[in-house]
């Protein structure tokens, strides 16, 4: 998973290169060497070291060629899930979601639908941190504005609540982008305060947040209902920031909202978060390019796993956030 493997540098040369004849050639000659698609794959699952810049050149240089074999990646997860559970050390899958989200390939949404619909803590056995970091923003990017799939997972009471939530951002991701407007979409959820159980949890939490993202006006009574009832957690948003919201009015409140980008559109921006290449270009440049942190294993395949060595605690998304804000890690520190 993202969170629990840190890469290292140096594993291999530029994937896409040129070898240039001689003197004793002909000037004209020059032949081009192009890497076999699952030694592409092969080396992207098992990628050492800092992000892999090269790699994911050749691959967006070969966008046709590999979007089948990323929704085959997703289509194997959908039928077969407990292989990819088995070995946290692959990030091929991961690599998928965020690519097709980056070729807004419409073809992924249903399979991503009925894969992050599974319950309790699948998502994040499958994908880790990527389901409360991107996976909304994977989602409105593979949807071309359709929110039916969104909506699918939202209502979905078996669903994993974190999912459920950030399928919300999701929606809000279409109306930054102007593919949904404001006021179909605040429609929306407020039906939402009298379909979901009420129950707490992240759903609730992440209501609350998507309101105040599109301005809390015509959502404030059921959202004072549901603070009354105990079904929004204060330390995930508390009633000042609905509040505030409220005051800046409906432009400045969905303006205050686009800190990063509402879709998938620079793979490494939108993956920066991850521990695993922050550690690498950490551990390049102070303490060079030791391997004694690295096995070497078989994956399924034919892919190599790389099992490294975690050096600093994990801390959990619903933790309180170390810096001693007395939040939640996922909505302090952990959201940046």
């Amino acid at each position: 998973m993202p969170t629990a493997i840190s890469p290292r540098r140096g594993l291999i040369s530029r994937p896409f290169f040129e070898l240039c004849t001689d003197s004793m050639d002909p000037p004209d000659v020059t032949l081009t060497i192009v890497m076999d698609i699952h030694e592409l794959f092969a080396r992207l699952d098992r990628h050492c070291g800092s992000f892999p810049e090269d790699l994911l050149a050749e691959v967006t240089a070969r966008r046709e060629e590999v979007i089948p074999r990323f929704l085959e990646i997703l289509e194997d997860i959908d039928r077969n899930p407990e292989p990819w559970l088995a070995d946290d050390k692959r990030m091929i899958h991961v690599y998928a979601l965020y690519l097709l989200a980056l070729f807004r390939e419409t073809r992924a949404y249903p399979l991503l639908v009925r894969i992050f619909s599974r319950p309790d803590e699948f998502p994040f056995d499958l994908a880790g941190d990527v389901v409360t970091q991107d996976l909304g923003r994977i989602l409105a990017s593979v949807s071309d504005g359709d929110v039916s799939g969104m909506r699918a997972l939202i209502e979905n009471e078996q669903a994993n609540e974190y999912v459920r939530s950030v399928a919300m951002d999701g929606m809000v991701s279409l109306v930054t982008m102007e593919q949904r407007t404001r006021d179909e979409v605040m429609a929306y959820f407020l039906q939402l305060f009298r379909k979901m159980e009420r129950k707490p949890g992240a759903q609730w939490d992440g209501l609350a947040n998507v309101c105040a993202d599109l301005w809390p006006q015509e959502a404030i009574a059921e959202l004072g209902r549901a603070y009354d009832d105990g079904l929004v957690d204060p330390g995930s948003i508390d009633w000042e920031d609905i509040e505030h919201a409220l005051a800046l009015g409906q432009q400045r409140a969905m303006q205050s909202r686009n800190y990063r980008d509402p879709l998938i559109t620079d793979v490494r921006k939108s993956m920066g978060w991850m521990q695993c290449f922050q550690d690498a270009e950490r551990e390049y440049e102070w303490e060079g390019d030791s391997e004694e942190d690295l096995q070497l294993g078989s994956l399924s395949n034919g892919y190599t796993a790389v099992t490294v060595r975690r050096t600093t605690p994990k801390v959990g998304r619903n933790e309180p956030c170390p810096c001693g804000s007395g939040k939640k890690f996922k909505k302090c520190c952990g959201a940046h």
